[in-house]
């Protein structure tokens, strides 16, 4: 019996499982079960550009699109997230506090709960298969108690889930969501503020760090031109450790793993 070779073999095997966990860099969550962090990418203000929503049915990793209802190429757009496997949301506009009054807007404080529940019925039935909400703008509407209480009636009706876009840092959207039963999360970076690959990178970069801290994150982007070439780059140059999901599979993700946003 050579007991030094099956040294050398238990040797190799230790530190295979040793470089496993040093790059993989697992999280713990509930119950101290390690689980791989987890990155949701969602794609804000599609409806506009065909083009756009084509080059980015190419991309190889998850993605989540956000349509904004009643533009040029919203239901063509959400066509072609069908054809492919693509779970979409509606982008919804809300009133923001730049534009407070903006009739585009179609969630609006001051509209009695009744009306915001039929405009965001209507948005649903306009492109049928959206699996969720997020908002577009909404820095006044998502801190109006009454304006989100109607609005997650309505999801809550619908059987869909809230994202929580956060352009305002007083946004009671999310806790209203889970008060109505609605599943939620929250956007927690903001990926192109400029449209350039290199600070595209370094917001990622915080995005991953998030992620293995807390189990996972969602950050969101938009179909601009810089982040439409960055993006399928992303692919190559991700750390191996992170695991790239829709939204859908991240709320289960989170669910499973119970961590705070």
């Amino acid at each position: 019996m050579d007991l030094s070779q099956d040294f050398r073999r238990a040797g190799r095997s230790l530190l295979a499982v040793l470089v496993f966990f040093a790059f993989s860099r697992p999280t713990v969550c509930s119950g101290g079960v390690l689980r791989t962090p987890v990155v949701a990418v969602v794609v804000d203000d599609l409806g506009f550009s065909a083009e756009a929503a084509r080059r980015l049915s190419s991309i190889p990793i998850p993605l989540t699109w956000a349509i904004i209802p009643y533009q040029r190429f919203s239901a063509e757009t959400a066509m072609m997230a069908g054809e492919k496997g693509i779970p979409f949301i509606l982008h919804i506009p809300m009133e923001a506090k730049r534009y407070v009054g903006d009739k585009n807007a179609l969630v609006r404080v001051g509209m009695p709960p009744d009306l915001i529940r039929m405009s965001v019925r209507n948005a649903f039935w306009s492109l049928p298969g959206a699996v969720g909400v997020n908002n577009h703008q909404g820095s006044h509407a998502t801190e109006d108690l009454r304006a989100m209480e109607a609005v997650m009636k309505e999801l809550a009706a619908e059987g869909v889930f809230f994202l929580d876009s956060r352009t305002s840092g007083s946004s009671i959207a999310y806790s209203v969501a889970l008060e109505k039963d609605v599943p939620a999360a929250r956007n927690q970076v903001f990926l192109d503020h400029y449209d350039e690959g290199g600070f595209i990178w370094s917001q990622f970069e915080k995005a991953f760090a998030i992620a293995r801290r807390n189990g996972g994150v969602i950050a969101i982007c938009h179909a601009r031109p810089g982040t439409l070439d960055f993006l399928p780059r992303l692919y190559e140059i991700a750390p191996e450790d992170i695991k790239f999901v829709t939204v859908p599979e991240y709320l289960e993700h989170k669910r499973i793993g119970s961590w705070e946003e």
